[in-house]
């Protein structure tokens, strides 16, 4: 330590040493705030509720086999799949069904074969829930020993 004119002047091994200090109690002081800022964060991302509540409860396989079943029940299915009356079923399934459920129905006999499908180049978005129902309808008419199989898929969209 040197003194000069009432000012004193330190060696710069001490300059050395005090600044070494003070960088130590800086990052102390920076790795308290740090940690401090994390946990308040871990603290408020787990007191946040992550739910998702459906939009929809309802169970679209149960709209769709309640709406074939009420068809059947009527005595409206059976005449116009046998008759291959698609339009009257489109028109009969887009009244029934809420406008903002789609659908696509394909019908097949007893051997595996598709007699006729409806809107079957709609595609369900990949992120939708897709309902599927398999209605059996046995014989209509003089046709006993025969059944159809529908096969309807209903999907919702939202927005």
């Amino acid at each position: 330590m040197l003194i000069q004119s009432g000012v004193i002047y330190m060696a710069p091994v001490l300059k050395l040493r005090i600044q070494r200090k003070r960088r130590g109690q800086l990052f102390l002081i920076e790795v308290f705030i740090a940690l401090s800022v994390l946990i308040l964060l871990m603290i408020a991302i787990y007191q946040v509720e992550f739910s998702s509540d459906e939009t929809y409860p309802d169970n679209l396989s149960e709209i769709g086999y309640n709406t074939l079943e009420a068809l059947n029940q009527a005595g409206t299915l059976k005449p116009l799949v046998y008759n291959l009356q698609t339009t009257e079923l489109t028109n009969i399934l887009d009244n029934a069904l809420a406008e903002n459920v789609f659908w696509r129905l394909s019908v097949e006999d007893d051997t595996g074969t598709n007699i006729f499908s409806l809107y079957w180049e709609r595609t369900p978005p990949a992120d939708a829930s897709v309902g599927v129902v398999d209605y059996f309808l046995f014989g209509y008419d003089t046709i006993l020993n025969q059944y159809r199989v529908i096969h309807l898929e209903l999907w919702r969209l939202v927005g």
